[in-house]
C-alpha cells in the first residue's frame, strides 16, 4: 500500500515498491523491495519505480550487484526524462538527477536478508514482539539528509560504503513489515514508548484495508505523529 503526500495527486507520489501485487507470493526465494524518490529532484518516483524492480528481479543481492546494475537503470532514467519538453527552470533541476533510497528484501527457506540504502526500513516480527529493525532501529536516527541513490554515474563511487546488509532467520507465522521513512519513524517513536504499533496499521490485500490505511496516515498526520510525506507499506506474512 502506498499513499501520496496530503495535497498531493496520486501520480505525484515518489515512493515504489515492486513487485506491484503482492496478495500472494509463492515460492522461493522471493525478492521484495520499496524505494522512496526524494521530493527535491525531479521524476524521481521513476528512479524509485526502476530500483525497486531491478531488486524485485533478483538483479540485486549485494553491494557489487547493486553497482554493476546502477549504469543500465541510470540510462534509463536518462532515456526516459530526455525527451520530455520542460520550462527552463526545471531543465536546471533536471540536470541535478534523481534521488531515492532503496530497501530490498530476500526471502529464502527458513531466512531473509536484506540490503537497504537510506533510511526505509523493514521490521521482523515474532509472537507479538519486535524481532529486528533495519538499517535503523531507533526514529532518533531519522534525518533529512540519508545517502540517496542517484541518476548521475559519477555518484556510483560512493555507493558502496553506503550499502547495509543484514539477515536473520524465519519462522512460520513471522511477519516482515517494509517501510518507507515517515511511517517507519513513527513506528520506531511508538515502540520506544511502550506501544505495538503493528497492531494499528490495517492488513493489505483488501479494499477495507486500504481505506483503514488511509485513514491511519490522515490521522497519524493531523496528529503531527508523522510528518507529510509519501507512505509505503508492504506486509509479508510467512505461512507454511
Amino acid at each position: 500500500m502506498s499513499l501520496q503526500k496530503e495535497g498531493n495527486q496520486p501520480s505525484e507520489n515518489e515512493d515504489a515498491y515492486a513487485p506491484r501485487d503482492v496478495s500472494l507470493l509463492e515460492g522461493t526465494p522471493l525478492h521484495v523491495a520499496v524505494a522512496d524518490g526524494a521530493t527535491e529532484s525531479l521524476f524521481s518516483g521513476f528512479w524509485a519505480g526502476l530500483l525497486a524492480r531491478a531488486f524485485s528481479q533478483g538483479d540485486v543481492r549485494d553491494a557489487g550487484g547493486l553497482l554493476s546494475v546502477l549504469p543500465t537503470l541510470q540510462q534509463q532514467w536518462h532515456q526516459h526524462v530526455g525527451g520530455k519538453q520542460l520550462p527552463w527552470y526545471a531543465e536546471e533541476k533536471l540536470r541535478e538527477g534523481a534521488f531515492a533510497t532503496l530497501l530490498g528484501v530476500r526471502l529464502g527457506v527458513g531466512t531473509w536478508e536484506a540490503l537497504a540504502v537510506g533510511d526505509s526500513c523493514v521490521f521482523q516480527l515474532r509472537q507479538d514482539a519486535l524481532l529486528a529493525s533495519f538499517p535503523l532501529a531507533q526514529s532518533a536516527a531519522f534525518g533529512s539528509t540519508p545517502f540517496l541513490l542517484s541518476t548521475h554515474v559519477q555518484q556510483n563511487g560512493r555507493v558502496e560504503p553506503q550499502v547495509r546488509t543484514a539477515s536473520g532467520a524465519l519462522r512460520e507465522g513471522d511477519t516482515l513489515l517494509l517501510m518507507t521513512d515517515a511511517l517507519a519513524c513513527w513506528f520506531l517513536a511508538e515502540h520506544e514508548r511502550g506501544n505495538a504499533p503493528w497492531k494499528t496499521l490495517p492488513a493489505p490485500g483488501s479494499e477495507e484495508g486500504r481505506a483503514a490505511f488511509e485513514a491511519l496516515v490522515a490521522r497519524l498526520r493531523a496528529e503531527k505523529a508523522m510528518r507529510n510525506d509519501d507512505v509505503t507499506l508492504l506486509q509479508l506474512t510467512v505461512r507454511a
